[in-house]
């Protein structure tokens, strides 16, 4: 069975859900206990596989202390992500279903239309309907590939934000404590 579910892993180019896993096997008497196979997959850690809980589904992935090797194969760079895009990304994951203007409202700046049709081609942006205001301005959400790109399982699991008061109170603290001349040099996480 544990074979079974490996090359269903191996063949699908999206995460598998136990739904999904279960309509595929439930009515193969030949795959009978692939619940018990696919928790014996989870938890082992070993070896150059690993099965990843990812997008609400599972994924099986190259273990990650194999990436040096593997960029060595894979010479081509990657598409670098601009810092507005970061940002637009960030505010999009954390304030979702967000407006345009409400993005532009938190970034502080004006978001270009080439920066949300690139988040939009990689696929990890997407319309998830419009807001009943005038206008009827288009809700930006993030996709379950945002989620399989950043091996998140779902979007709890992104880091929390520290609140801006307690942001300025651990400035304070630090002003406090150094001088203005070294307050540069203090790096702020």
């Amino acid at each position: 069975m544990r074979e079974a579910l490996l090359a269903l892993f191996l063949s699908s180019a999206e995460p598998l859900s136990r739904e999904h896993l279960a309509a595929l096997l439930d009515d193969d008497p030949d795959c009978a206990g692939w619940e018990a196979a696919l928790e014996m997959l989870l938890a082992i850690g070993e070896g150059p596989l690993q099965l990843v809980s990812v997008a609400g589904g599972y994924r099986l992935q190259i273990h990650p202390r194999h990436n040096a090797l593997l960029a060595r194969l894979h010479v081509e760079a990657p598409r670098p992500l601009s810092k507005a895009m970061l940002e637009t990304l960030a505010v999009i994951a954390y304030q979702q279903p967000i407006t345009r203007p409400e993005i532009e409202h938190w970034r502080g700046v004006a978001v270009s239309a080439q920066i949300m049709q690139q988040l939009q081609e990689r696929g990890w942006i997407t319309v998830a309907g419009h807001r009943d205001t005038p206008g009827r301005p288009a809700l930006w959400v993030t996709t379950p590939d945002f989620l399989a790109h950043f091996s998140l399982s779902s979007l709890e699991a992104l880091p929390k934000v520290m609140a801006a008061e307690r942001l300025g109170e651990c400035e304070k603290r630090i002003r406090t404590k150094h001088d203005k001349k070294d307050i540069g040099k203090v790096i702020i996480i």
